[in-house]
Order: C-alpha cells, then structure tokens, then sequence
C-alpha cells in the first residue's frame, strides 16, 4: 500500500510494509554522505540515489573516500545493472557512466573523497541521457523508529535514527497524519505527538523532513505506525504528585528507572513482577510513560539508574535534549552490563566543568582519591570484595550560570543489591564518599570564589537502618563495624555531613511482592543549598492497586525522588 505527501519536489515513492520507514528521495539526485557508519572506525562515503533504469529501486553504496573515480563507477554500474528488467540489461550496459565538475568529466584516477566533497562546485553523475545532481553531505534519514503497539495518552515520538546524517533533529519538521480511509488528516507538527481517543483504531503516519544545522533539508521520510490502541488511565499518580517550581530554585530528580533487560529474566516474570501484564512491563509502554513522566517534573537535574545503553543513545539522550534542552553523560557499570547511570543537567542553567566517570574495581584510580589505604583493603579478605563488584560512580562538576558563582558536585550512583550485602554497601558509600570528599577539595582549590555544594544521588539499595543513612547524615558507622580500622580511616578523611531531602519516615520508594523499603535518596550539603520543597510521594492506593510496581501505572519498581533547592 502507498501514502502520498505534498511536496515541492516530486518524489519516488518505494513501496514497503506496514510499520516500516520509507525514504522518498528526489529523482535526478545523488546523495553522498562522509561519516563513519556503525560499527566501523573508519569514515566511508555513503551513497543513494534511485536507479536510473528502474526508479522504484534504490541504490546504496558504501564506498572509500580513496577510492577512484573509475573504481566507484565499476561498482555503480554493477548495482544499477541489477535493477534492470531481464529484457533490459543488454542495452543498460551500453550505458556511459560518468562523474563532471561543472560540466567537464573528472579524471578515472581522480579520488571520490576530493571529488564529491567541492560543495561549491556543480558536480553530476551522467548515465546516458539520465543526469544526477551530486549532494554532499545533504541531511539524510536512512533508519528510524516509533513505539508499538501504540496507546492513547502515552507519547509517541521517533528514535534510533540509525545510519543518518546530518541531521538535526532540533531543526527538523514533523508532520503527524490520522490514516482514515483513503484521507490523511493532519493532527500533530512537533516531534511529539500524543495519541488522543480520536485516534484509536486508526493508523498514524510520521512524514520528517530532516534539516541540518546550516538549514539545509534533504528527503523527507515516513514512517506508518500500528493502530492506536485504547488506554484506561485517565490520571497517572505522577500527575498528582506534581507542584509549580518556585522562581531560581533547582529541581533534583533521582529516578531507578528499571532496566528491560531485569524484566525478561525467569525470576522476574515468574517471582518479582508476575503481577505485571507483559504488555505493560514491555519498554513499548514503560519507555513512553517513563519519558512523559520526566517531562513533567521539569528536573534542572536527572540522575538516573539502571540506563540501558540503547535506551539512553536512542530515546533518552535525543529526547530530553530536544524536549528539555538537557544534556546528559552515560556511565556503563563494570563487566559488560548493558546498563548503567545516566546524569541529565539543563544546559540552560549550569556550565558543565568536570566530569568523573569512577569505577570502584579500578585500583589505580581509588588510589588517587582514597590513598594508600588501598593497599590496606586488598590486604582484607571481607572489605576488599566491595572493589570487585560492578559498581561505578558518575561525579559532574556543575557551575550555576549565575552572579552567585555556586558550584554543584553532583554525584549519582546504584549501590549492589544483594540481601545481604549491608556491611558491603556501607564499605562502597565510604568509598565513594572520599571521592566526592576529594573531588570538592580540589574543586575549592581551582574555585577559590566560588560556594561549593555536594548533592549525592542515587539507589543505594539500603534502608534508613542498615548504616549507610547515618553515614551520609552524622557520619557515624553501625556499632558491630566501629573499631574497624579500615572504615575508620576512611571516614575520618570525610569532611562534610549531609541532609536527606526526605525524611526517614516515607516508608518506600520500591515496592515490590518481594521487598517493600526506601532505597533511594537525595542527600546534599546544607552550607550554600536550601531544601525548599519535596514532592509528595504517590498514594499508597495507587501502588497497590496492581499489587506492585511496576504496573499500568507506573512504569518502573522504584518511584522516582523529587526536590528544589535554592542557593544562599
């Protein structure tokens, strides 16, 4: 089946299945494009165009920038040979294939690369009485996705723009079409659209005319979504948790937002969350919430546990950059984990000045920020297996664009989650606490004027009494470790106490049939932060409502912490 757009230039359309990207290129055009395509470290030149023997096939070369002219032609020919129809071949190999700079045929020995990249110069591709205009480096869309199935309410967007180029998806137009019947209504222009219940049971259509940053557009793609299914939520809990940002003040959001990959496990769809309907534990429904939901707290600061990696390179990071002018740094955890911590901040509000990505199984670098005590824990059989988990800690050195000259060291981390690992997740936080201690001390020394604050975020897979609450907050350690000399030492290196944005008294932030605990927290230091608000934590009706979490309501097993501050 065909879906037509009106365009001011005429376009091939390439016929393909339901839910698929279509790419309409221009006639008479040769787009190359130079980058390095996935998978390779290398850069190629990456070419399309419609063959001109038959225009419904698209030719896609990828070609060495040292390539010669006559190499490239040899392989051209070829590809375009086998687009033509039995009864056709033998006169498309009479063809006379060759490349012109304004107008003169370029040289067999030339080289593709200096060739194709004389953007100022008029450059064609001649095959017989066909004539290609040659494009270089025009934005183009080779790949892209949308969620399904598709629900009313949730947002829909594209992502994974795989083998593009160019583009900019800030600049870029999107045009949403309803599919009824043989007419395509408009409903949407933003790279956003929410599915409404006039929707449901219609197909919808995503036409983007990709655009670089020098304005400049190249063809336009389509992608035909699945029919919009019907959703019974009319009010998600996070609705009613949300309040209004007071003036100047930074909102702090700390979020496990639960990795698919621990959703597809035996344990999990037979024990942790076979309360769960697979439709609504899939990424297809979490992944839409998950990002509605982060839009409307409005966060200056995310810090965010439990990223797979695709999820943050291909919705996350492009999503709340577009959405929220947020950037954001991804730290993967130790041992080839699909997933680890994702650290948002708005770029509109904070200089980023420093960045540590610390893995907690690297000697060589805890022995910068912690000393020769190291040396002293490898020598330990109990404490030195806190170094050779899978922990990391992600530290950004964050300056608030402002005249108050306040630095923020924001530090976000996932703490091991092993019953019965208390003694070990206190030995990690001691740790990563005389990180966060060093990097401020050096802060403060590069930043004499400046007012330097520490926030630490993050799943610490501990309760208020196991020992690690009341190590960020008197800095003080369980009675059966406080004659270790080790934890000891360590801890008398710490030069700061913190708060907890909430009080101890909020009985959880995960729920689950098998736990039910506050794991998550905000800790910051209180000389230059005011806490000023907390947002309420969702009702207990709703979280049980399905049992647990997560469900059709919320989208992961934790529930995300939210808090503003301002600066003295």
């Amino acid at each position: 089946m065909k879906y037509f757009i009106n365009l001011s230039k005429k376009i091939f359309h390439i016929k393909r299945k339901m839910s698929s990207i279509k790419l309409c290129l221009w006639p008479n055009y040769m787009f190359v494009n130079q980058a390095v395509p996935p998978g390779q470290t290398e850069q190629q030149l990456m070419i399309t165009l419609l063959s001109p023997f038959k225009n419904s096939k698209r030719i896609n070369l990828c070609r060495s920038p040292n390539d010669t002219i006559q190499i490239f032609i040899d392989r051209l020919k070829i590809k375009c040979f086998q687009t033509c129809d039995k009864n056709k071949k033998l006169g498309a190999k009479s063809g006379n294939f060759s490349i012109k700079v304004n107008e003169i045929v370029v040289s067999d020995n030339s080289k593709c690369g200096e060739i194709f990249k004389q953007n100022k110069s008029h450059i064609t591709l001649e095959v017989d009485d066909y004539v290609f205009k040659v494009l270089f480096n025009a934005p183009m869309i080779m790949k892209a996705k949308v969620n399904t199935p598709i629900y009313e309410g949730l947002m829909l967007y594209p992502f994974a723009f795989e083998n593009s180029y160019n583009v900019s998806l800030i600049n870029s137009k999107y045009i949403w079409y309803k599919i009824d019947a043989k007419n395509e209504i408009e409903v949407g222009n933003g790279s956003v659209y929410v599915p409404t219940r006039n929707d449901v049971d219609f197909n919808l259509k995503l036409v983007i005319n990709p655009c670089n940053e020098d304005g400049q557009f190249g063809p336009a793609v389509e992608i035909l979504t699945s029919k919009v299914q019907t959703n019974n939520v009319d009010v998600y809990p996070y609705e009613n948790r949300l309040k209004i940002k007071p003036d100047n003040s930074i909102r702090i959001v700390t979020y496990n937002i639960l990795a698919s990959m621990y959703t597809r496990t035996k344990e999990a769809k037979n024990d942790m969350f076979s309360y769960c309907p697979e439709k609504f534990i899939a990424s297809s429904y979490r992944n839409p919430l998950l990002l509605k939901e982060l839009i409307a707290y409005e966060g200056d600061i995310l810090c965010l546990q439990e990223v797979e990696i695709q999820f943050f390179y291909k919705e996350l990071s492009p999503f709340l950059k577009k959405c929220l002018g947020m950037d954001g740094i991804f730290l993967r955890k130790c041992g080839n984990k699909n997933e680890g911590l994702g650290c948002f901040y708005s770029s509109d509000k904070f200089n980023l000045l420093n960045q540590f990505n610390i893995k907690l199984n690297d000697l060589i670098t805890l022995e910068v920020y912690c000393g020769s005590i190291i040396k002293e824990i490898l020598n330990d059989e109990f404490w030195k297996q806190g170094l050779q988990k899978k922990t990391v800690l992600q530290v950004l050195v964050l300056e608030l664009i402002s005249e108050k000259k306040q630095i923020i060291i924001l530090c976000n981390t996932h703490l091991i989650s092993d019953p019965d690992g208390d003694a070990v997740r206190l030995f990690q936080a001691l740790i990563e606490l005389t990180i966060a201690n060093k990097i401020k001390s050096l802060t403060v020394n590069n930043y004499p004027k400046h007012k330097v604050s520490v926030i630490f975020c993050g799943d610490f897979n501990s309760t208020p009494e196991s020992g690690v609450y009341d190590l960020f907050t008197k800095l003080s350690l369980p009675a059966e470790h406080r004659d270790e000399k080790i934890l000891n030492n360590l801890r008398n290196n710490i030069l700061f106490k913190m708060n907890s944005a909430y009080n101890i008294d909020v009985e959880y932030s995960h729920f689950t049939q098998s736990f039910v605990g506050l794991l998550d927290y905000i800790y910051f230091t209180d000389d230059n932060l005011e806490l000023i608000q907390v947002l309420s934590m969702p009702s207990h009706e709703d979280v049980i409502r399905n049992v647990g979490l997560p469900s059709i309501l919320f989208p992961s097993d934790h529930l995300p912490l939210i808090a503003d501050f301002i600066t003295k």
